[in-house]
Protein backbone atom coordinates (compact mmCIF):
# COMPACT_ATOMS: atom_id res chain seq x y z
CA UNK A 1 0.00 0.00 0.00
CA UNK A 2 1.11 3.46 -0.99
CA UNK A 3 0.07 7.01 0.52
CA UNK A 4 -1.02 9.22 -2.65
CA UNK A 5 -1.41 13.52 -2.31
CA UNK A 6 -4.43 14.98 -4.08
CA UNK A 7 -6.10 17.89 -4.76
CA UNK A 8 -10.22 17.68 -5.35
CA UNK A 9 -13.19 19.26 -5.37
CA UNK A 10 -16.38 18.44 -3.28
CA UNK A 11 -19.71 18.67 -4.52
CA UNK A 12 -19.78 22.32 -3.06
CA UNK A 13 -17.32 23.08 -5.11
CA UNK A 14 -15.10 24.14 -2.51
CA UNK A 15 -11.62 22.64 -2.85
CA UNK A 16 -9.89 19.94 -0.74
CA UNK A 17 -6.33 18.51 -0.46
CA UNK A 18 -5.57 15.08 1.20
CA UNK A 19 -3.69 12.04 1.37
CA UNK A 20 -5.59 8.35 1.14
CA UNK A 21 -4.05 5.07 1.14
CA UNK A 22 -4.33 2.81 -1.81
CA UNK A 23 -2.66 0.06 -3.83
CA UNK A 24 -1.63 2.69 -7.13
CA UNK A 25 -2.78 5.47 -9.19
CA UNK A 26 -6.02 3.15 -10.56
CA UNK A 27 -7.26 2.35 -6.86
CA UNK A 28 -6.75 5.82 -5.49
CA UNK A 29 -8.96 7.06 -7.75
CA UNK A 30 -11.59 4.77 -8.02
CA UNK A 31 -11.44 5.08 -3.71
CA UNK A 32 -11.78 9.02 -4.04
CA UNK A 33 -14.31 8.64 -7.11
CA UNK A 34 -16.33 6.86 -3.99
CA UNK A 35 -16.52 9.79 -1.77
CA UNK A 36 -17.69 11.27 -5.12
CA UNK A 37 -15.52 13.77 -5.02
CA UNK A 38 -13.89 15.42 -8.18
CA UNK A 39 -10.00 14.78 -8.59
CA UNK A 40 -8.02 17.66 -9.85
CA UNK A 41 -4.21 16.29 -9.36
CA UNK A 42 -2.97 13.28 -7.41
CA UNK A 43 0.36 11.83 -6.92
CA UNK A 44 2.59 9.11 -5.03
CA UNK A 45 3.33 11.25 -1.41
CA UNK A 46 6.42 10.14 0.29
CA UNK A 47 8.11 10.95 3.75
CA UNK A 48 11.22 13.69 3.48
CA UNK A 49 9.89 14.32 0.17
CA UNK A 50 12.22 17.37 0.10
CA UNK A 51 15.67 15.66 1.08
CA UNK A 52 14.94 12.93 -1.72
CA UNK A 53 14.95 15.82 -4.47
CA UNK A 54 17.75 16.89 -3.22
CA UNK A 55 19.66 13.98 -3.60
CA UNK A 56 17.70 12.54 -7.17
CA UNK A 57 17.68 16.40 -8.90
CA UNK A 58 15.82 14.95 -11.94
CA UNK A 59 17.26 16.48 -15.57
CA UNK A 60 14.36 17.47 -17.92
CA UNK A 61 13.90 16.16 -21.03
CA UNK A 62 14.84 18.87 -23.47
CA UNK A 63 11.59 19.80 -25.94
CA UNK A 64 12.85 18.15 -29.26
CA UNK A 65 13.48 15.02 -27.29
CA UNK A 66 9.82 14.91 -26.10
CA UNK A 67 8.91 16.09 -29.40
CA UNK A 68 10.69 13.12 -30.61
CA UNK A 69 9.31 10.31 -28.29
CA UNK A 70 6.01 11.63 -28.89
CA UNK A 71 6.01 11.37 -32.76
CA UNK A 72 7.76 7.94 -32.63
CA UNK A 73 5.51 6.38 -29.94
CA UNK A 74 2.53 7.53 -31.84
CA UNK A 75 3.81 6.00 -35.02
CA UNK A 76 4.12 3.11 -32.79
CA UNK A 77 0.72 2.79 -31.95
CA UNK A 78 -0.81 3.38 -35.54
CA UNK A 79 0.99 0.37 -36.52
CA UNK A 80 -0.29 -1.81 -33.99
CA UNK A 81 2.95 -2.89 -32.51
CA UNK A 82 2.42 -4.29 -28.92
CA UNK A 83 2.72 -0.83 -26.32
CA UNK A 84 5.35 -2.10 -23.85
CA UNK A 85 7.40 -3.69 -27.14
CA UNK A 86 7.53 -0.55 -28.73
CA UNK A 87 8.85 1.14 -25.67
CA UNK A 88 11.67 -1.15 -25.14
CA UNK A 89 12.70 -0.87 -29.32
CA UNK A 90 12.26 2.92 -28.31
CA UNK A 91 14.57 2.99 -25.63
CA UNK A 92 17.28 0.73 -27.06
CA UNK A 93 17.18 2.89 -29.95
CA UNK A 94 17.30 6.23 -28.73
CA UNK A 95 20.83 8.05 -28.50
CA UNK A 96 19.39 9.78 -25.54
CA UNK A 97 20.80 8.36 -21.97
CA UNK A 98 18.25 10.12 -20.12
CA UNK A 99 15.57 9.40 -22.19
CA UNK A 100 16.15 5.22 -22.23
CA UNK A 101 16.19 5.25 -19.02
CA UNK A 102 12.99 7.23 -18.71
CA UNK A 103 11.25 4.94 -21.12
CA UNK A 104 12.27 1.65 -19.45
CA UNK A 105 11.29 3.32 -15.67
CA UNK A 106 7.59 3.52 -18.01
CA UNK A 107 7.59 0.22 -19.21
CA UNK A 108 8.85 -1.55 -15.59
CA UNK A 109 5.26 0.96 -14.29
CA UNK A 110 3.09 -0.86 -17.04
CA UNK A 111 4.19 -4.39 -16.46
CA UNK A 112 3.44 -3.65 -12.48
CA UNK A 113 -0.10 -1.97 -13.93
CA UNK A 114 -0.06 1.03 -14.11
CA UNK A 115 -1.17 3.06 -16.70
CA UNK A 116 1.15 4.83 -19.02
CA UNK A 117 0.07 8.08 -17.99
CA UNK A 118 0.10 7.40 -14.37
CA UNK A 119 3.78 6.66 -14.82
CA UNK A 120 4.33 9.92 -16.25
CA UNK A 121 2.75 11.85 -13.86
CA UNK A 122 4.67 10.04 -11.10
CA UNK A 123 6.95 12.57 -8.99
CA UNK A 124 10.10 10.44 -10.57
CA UNK A 125 8.70 11.40 -14.05
CA UNK A 126 10.83 13.70 -16.35
CA UNK A 127 8.19 14.34 -18.45
CA UNK A 128 6.51 17.72 -18.18
CA UNK A 129 3.17 17.62 -16.42
CA UNK A 130 1.13 18.80 -19.32
CA UNK A 131 2.45 16.06 -21.65
CA UNK A 132 1.34 13.50 -18.55
CA UNK A 133 -2.30 15.10 -18.42
CA UNK A 134 -2.28 14.60 -22.27
CA UNK A 135 -1.61 11.31 -22.17
CA UNK A 136 -4.08 10.36 -19.57
CA UNK A 137 -6.77 12.33 -21.80
CA UNK A 138 -5.77 10.10 -24.99
CA UNK A 139 -5.67 6.57 -23.21
CA UNK A 140 -9.20 7.59 -21.46
CA UNK A 141 -11.00 9.14 -24.75
CA UNK A 142 -9.19 6.31 -27.62
CA UNK A 143 -7.08 9.29 -29.19
CA UNK A 144 -3.37 8.23 -27.78
CA UNK A 145 -2.14 8.67 -31.40
CA UNK A 146 -4.31 12.05 -32.11
CA UNK A 147 -2.81 13.34 -28.66
CA UNK A 148 0.70 12.13 -29.59
CA UNK A 149 1.06 13.59 -32.53
CA UNK A 150 -0.49 16.75 -31.51
CA UNK A 151 1.80 17.21 -28.15
CA UNK A 152 4.74 16.31 -30.77
CA UNK A 153 3.97 19.66 -32.94
CA UNK A 154 3.47 21.81 -29.44
CA UNK A 155 7.42 20.55 -28.41
CA UNK A 156 8.75 20.97 -31.57
CA UNK A 157 7.00 24.72 -31.43
CA UNK A 158 8.87 25.16 -27.88
CA UNK A 159 12.16 23.78 -29.36
CA UNK A 160 11.84 26.07 -32.34
CA UNK A 161 11.41 29.32 -30.21
CA UNK A 162 14.08 28.18 -27.65
CA UNK A 163 16.45 27.36 -30.04
CA UNK A 164 15.99 31.24 -31.28
CA UNK A 165 16.45 32.75 -27.68
CA UNK A 166 19.63 30.69 -27.46
CA UNK A 167 20.66 32.07 -30.54
CA UNK A 168 19.93 35.81 -29.30
CA UNK A 169 21.91 35.80 -26.12
CA UNK A 170 24.62 33.09 -27.61
CA UNK A 171 25.96 36.55 -29.77
CA UNK A 172 26.45 38.48 -26.83
CA UNK A 173 27.86 35.96 -24.74
CA UNK A 174 30.71 35.55 -27.17
CA UNK A 175 31.27 39.19 -27.88
CA UNK A 176 31.55 40.02 -24.20
CA UNK A 177 34.05 37.25 -23.42
CA UNK A 178 36.34 38.36 -26.26
CA UNK A 179 35.96 41.74 -25.08
CA UNK A 180 37.19 40.95 -21.32
CA UNK A 181 40.15 38.98 -22.72
CA UNK A 182 41.18 42.13 -24.94
CA UNK A 183 40.49 44.22 -21.80
CA UNK A 184 43.10 42.28 -20.07
CA UNK A 185 45.73 41.33 -22.27
CA UNK A 186 45.65 45.07 -23.14
CA UNK A 187 45.35 46.75 -19.84
CA UNK A 188 47.61 44.44 -17.78
CA UNK A 189 50.91 43.85 -20.43
CA UNK A 190 50.73 46.26 -23.03
CA UNK A 191 49.28 49.85 -21.46
CA UNK A 192 52.40 49.45 -18.69
CA UNK A 193 54.58 49.25 -20.82
CA UNK A 194 53.79 52.16 -23.10
CA UNK A 195 52.67 54.37 -20.00
CA UNK A 196 56.57 53.59 -18.83
CA UNK A 197 57.69 54.66 -22.46
CA UNK A 198 55.58 57.87 -21.92
CA UNK A 199 56.75 58.79 -18.72
CA UNK A 200 60.34 58.61 -19.37
CA UNK A 201 60.00 61.72 -21.98
CA UNK A 202 58.33 63.59 -19.20
CA UNK A 203 54.89 63.15 -19.66
CA UNK A 204 52.32 63.19 -16.76
CA UNK A 205 49.61 60.88 -15.91
CA UNK A 206 46.13 62.17 -16.14
CA UNK A 207 43.32 60.38 -13.51
CA UNK A 208 41.76 58.30 -16.51
CA UNK A 209 45.53 56.90 -17.55
CA UNK A 210 46.05 56.26 -13.27
CA UNK A 211 42.38 54.50 -13.43
CA UNK A 212 43.40 52.35 -16.09
CA UNK A 213 46.96 51.71 -14.92
CA UNK A 214 45.45 50.49 -11.34
CA UNK A 215 43.13 48.75 -13.21
CA UNK A 216 45.45 46.77 -15.27
CA UNK A 217 47.37 46.27 -12.00
CA UNK A 218 44.96 44.69 -10.31
CA UNK A 219 44.04 42.38 -12.77
CA UNK A 220 47.68 41.49 -13.19
CA UNK A 221 48.65 40.31 -9.88
CA UNK A 222 44.72 39.25 -8.45
CA UNK A 223 44.01 37.36 -11.61
CA UNK A 224 42.73 34.60 -10.14
CA UNK A 225 40.62 36.58 -7.61
CA UNK A 226 38.74 38.43 -10.54
CA UNK A 227 38.36 35.05 -12.14
CA UNK A 228 36.96 33.28 -9.29
CA UNK A 229 34.58 36.33 -8.52
CA UNK A 230 33.29 35.77 -12.16
CA UNK A 231 32.68 32.14 -11.36
CA UNK A 232 31.43 33.05 -8.21
CA UNK A 233 28.85 35.50 -9.10
CA UNK A 234 27.77 33.27 -12.40
CA UNK A 235 26.72 30.24 -9.76
CA UNK A 236 25.21 32.54 -6.96
CA UNK A 237 23.13 34.29 -9.90
CA UNK A 238 22.05 31.17 -11.65
CA UNK A 239 21.10 29.73 -7.95
CA UNK A 240 19.60 32.82 -6.72
CA UNK A 241 17.18 32.83 -10.34
CA UNK A 242 15.89 29.10 -9.35
CA UNK A 243 14.61 30.56 -6.33
CA UNK A 244 11.30 31.60 -5.87
CA UNK A 245 12.02 35.43 -5.14
CA UNK A 246 14.96 35.76 -8.05
CA UNK A 247 13.13 33.90 -10.33
CA UNK A 248 9.90 36.42 -9.62
CA UNK A 249 12.90 39.34 -9.92
CA UNK A 250 14.11 37.73 -13.12
CA UNK A 251 10.36 37.97 -14.40
CA UNK A 252 9.48 41.43 -13.41
CA UNK A 253 13.07 42.81 -14.91
CA UNK A 254 12.45 41.36 -18.17
CA UNK A 255 9.20 42.86 -18.06
CA UNK A 256 11.25 46.55 -18.50
CA UNK A 257 13.37 45.56 -21.33
CA UNK A 258 12.08 47.31 -24.59
CA UNK A 259 11.06 44.97 -27.08
CA UNK A 260 12.79 41.80 -24.91
CA UNK A 261 9.13 42.05 -22.55
CA UNK A 262 7.18 42.23 -25.51
CA UNK A 263 8.78 38.89 -27.27
CA UNK A 264 8.37 37.26 -24.09
CA UNK A 265 4.91 38.27 -23.37
CA UNK A 266 3.92 36.67 -26.88
CA UNK A 267 5.87 33.13 -26.22
CA UNK A 268 4.03 33.28 -22.98
CA UNK A 269 0.67 34.13 -24.66
CA UNK A 270 1.55 31.83 -27.73
CA UNK A 271 2.07 28.52 -24.36
CA UNK A 272 -0.85 29.23 -22.90
CA UNK A 273 -2.65 29.70 -26.07
CA UNK A 274 -1.83 26.23 -27.38
CA UNK A 275 -1.92 24.47 -24.18
CA UNK A 276 -5.50 25.91 -23.48
CA UNK A 277 -6.63 24.73 -27.23
CA UNK A 278 -5.38 20.81 -26.56
CA UNK A 279 -7.11 20.52 -23.19
CA UNK A 280 -10.21 22.29 -24.52
CA UNK A 281 -10.00 20.66 -27.36
CA UNK A 282 -9.92 16.95 -25.63
CA UNK A 283 -12.42 17.61 -23.33
CA UNK A 284 -10.30 17.44 -20.47
CA UNK A 285 -11.04 19.30 -17.46
CA UNK A 286 -10.60 22.81 -17.69
CA UNK A 287 -9.63 23.20 -13.53
CA UNK A 288 -7.19 20.42 -13.85
CA UNK A 289 -5.98 21.69 -17.27
CA UNK A 290 -4.98 25.23 -15.86
CA UNK A 291 -2.80 23.51 -13.27
CA UNK A 292 -0.97 22.15 -16.05
CA UNK A 293 -0.87 25.20 -17.79
CA UNK A 294 0.29 26.88 -15.26
CA UNK A 295 3.37 24.62 -15.11
CA UNK A 296 4.23 24.98 -18.67
CA UNK A 297 4.36 28.86 -19.07
CA UNK A 298 7.64 29.14 -17.04
CA UNK A 299 7.05 32.72 -16.12
CA UNK A 300 6.42 33.65 -12.59
CA UNK A 301 3.95 36.57 -13.04
CA UNK A 302 2.28 34.49 -15.97
CA UNK A 303 1.84 31.40 -13.43
CA UNK A 304 0.27 34.05 -10.78
CA UNK A 305 -2.30 35.24 -13.28
CA UNK A 306 -3.48 31.72 -14.76
CA UNK A 307 -3.85 30.63 -10.61
CA UNK A 308 -6.00 33.45 -10.00
CA UNK A 309 -7.65 33.12 -13.22
CA UNK A 310 -8.45 29.35 -11.55
CA UNK A 311 -10.09 30.28 -8.27
CA UNK A 312 -12.18 32.74 -10.38
CA UNK A 313 -13.29 29.93 -12.93
CA UNK A 314 -14.12 28.12 -9.38
CA UNK A 315 -16.07 30.98 -8.27
CA UNK A 316 -18.46 30.28 -11.44
CA UNK A 317 -16.49 33.38 -13.04
CA UNK A 318 -15.31 33.60 -16.93
CA UNK A 319 -11.96 32.52 -17.55
CA UNK A 320 -10.67 35.59 -19.57
CA UNK A 321 -11.89 38.06 -17.14
CA UNK A 322 -10.00 36.96 -14.11
CA UNK A 323 -7.05 36.77 -16.92
CA UNK A 324 -7.69 40.45 -17.70
CA UNK A 325 -7.62 41.13 -13.90
CA UNK A 326 -3.78 40.24 -13.87
CA UNK A 327 -2.80 42.81 -16.09
CA UNK A 328 -0.25 40.70 -17.89
CA UNK A 329 -1.50 39.16 -21.36
CA UNK A 330 -2.00 41.04 -24.16
CA UNK A 331 -5.43 42.58 -24.38
CA UNK A 332 -6.09 41.22 -27.95
CA UNK A 333 -5.45 37.47 -26.31
CA UNK A 334 -8.36 38.28 -23.55
CA UNK A 335 -11.00 39.98 -26.03
CA UNK A 336 -10.38 36.89 -28.24
CA UNK A 337 -10.96 34.18 -25.31
CA UNK A 338 -13.90 36.16 -23.89
CA UNK A 339 -15.54 36.24 -27.49
CA UNK A 340 -14.88 32.11 -27.73
CA UNK A 341 -16.13 31.82 -24.15
CA UNK A 342 -19.10 33.49 -25.06
CA UNK A 343 -19.82 31.83 -28.33
CA UNK A 344 -18.90 28.24 -27.68
CA UNK A 345 -15.68 29.06 -30.11
CA UNK A 346 -12.92 28.66 -27.40
CA UNK A 347 -11.33 25.81 -29.02
CA UNK A 348 -11.20 27.31 -32.83
CA UNK A 349 -10.25 30.87 -31.39
CA UNK A 350 -7.44 29.50 -28.35
CA UNK A 351 -6.02 27.94 -31.46
CA UNK A 352 -5.55 30.56 -34.13
CA UNK A 353 -4.52 32.59 -31.22
CA UNK A 354 -1.78 30.34 -30.69
CA UNK A 355 -0.55 30.34 -34.34
CA UNK A 356 -0.98 34.15 -34.20
CA UNK A 357 1.23 34.72 -31.01
CA UNK A 358 3.58 31.97 -32.43
CA UNK A 359 3.80 34.67 -35.44
CA UNK A 360 4.43 37.78 -33.62
CA UNK A 361 7.19 36.26 -30.88
CA UNK A 362 9.50 35.39 -34.23
CA UNK A 363 8.71 38.51 -35.82
CA UNK A 364 10.02 40.27 -31.96
CA UNK A 365 12.95 37.50 -31.46
CA UNK A 366 14.18 38.42 -34.93
CA UNK A 367 13.94 42.27 -34.02
CA UNK A 368 15.92 41.53 -30.93
CA UNK A 369 18.79 39.60 -32.64
CA UNK A 370 18.93 42.65 -35.22
CA UNK A 371 19.43 44.86 -32.84
CA UNK A 372 22.10 42.85 -30.57
CA UNK A 373 24.75 43.55 -32.91
CA UNK A 374 24.73 47.22 -33.21
CA UNK A 375 24.12 47.64 -29.72
CA UNK A 376 27.29 44.91 -28.62
CA UNK A 377 29.27 47.28 -30.98
CA UNK A 378 28.86 50.51 -29.67
CA UNK A 379 29.93 48.64 -26.46
CA UNK A 380 33.18 47.65 -27.58
CA UNK A 381 33.39 51.01 -28.98
CA UNK A 382 32.75 52.71 -25.71
CA UNK A 383 35.54 50.92 -24.46
CA UNK A 384 38.27 51.10 -27.07
CA UNK A 385 37.33 54.89 -26.84
CA UNK A 386 37.93 54.45 -23.21
CA UNK A 387 41.21 52.76 -23.46
CA UNK A 388 42.68 55.13 -26.66
CA UNK A 389 41.95 58.19 -24.35
CA UNK A 390 43.84 56.86 -21.23
CA UNK A 391 46.76 56.52 -24.08
CA UNK A 392 46.92 59.55 -25.89
CA UNK A 393 46.34 61.85 -22.97
CA UNK A 394 49.32 61.59 -21.58
CA UNK A 395 51.30 61.87 -25.03
CA UNK A 396 49.25 65.47 -24.93
CA UNK A 397 51.32 66.56 -22.24
CA UNK A 398 54.16 66.32 -23.94
CA UNK A 399 53.03 68.03 -26.54
CA UNK A 400 51.79 70.95 -24.19
CA UNK A 401 55.23 70.82 -22.61
CA UNK A 402 56.73 71.59 -25.68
Amino acid sequence: MKNYKYTALMLSGKKTKGIITANDFNDARRKLKEKKIRVLEIKEHKENSLLRNKKTSKKKLRSDTISHFCRQYGIIISSGINSITGLESLAKRSGNKILSEEIMRLVNDIKSGSTLADSMLDDKSKFPKLLSAMVATGEATGTLEEVLKSMATFYEREHRITQKIKNASTYPIIVGVVSFAMLFIFTSFIMPQMMESIIEVGATMPPLSKLIMNIGIFMKTYWYVVLLAIVLGFILLKKYIKTPVGRHNKDVLVTKIPLLNKGINAIISMRFSKALYLFVSTGFPLLQGLDYIRESLNNSIAEKAVQEAKEGVIRGEALADNLEKSGYFDPVLIQMLSIGEQTGQLENISDQMSEFYEHESEIYLNRMVSMIEPIMIVMVGVMVAFLVIGVFLPMISIYDAI
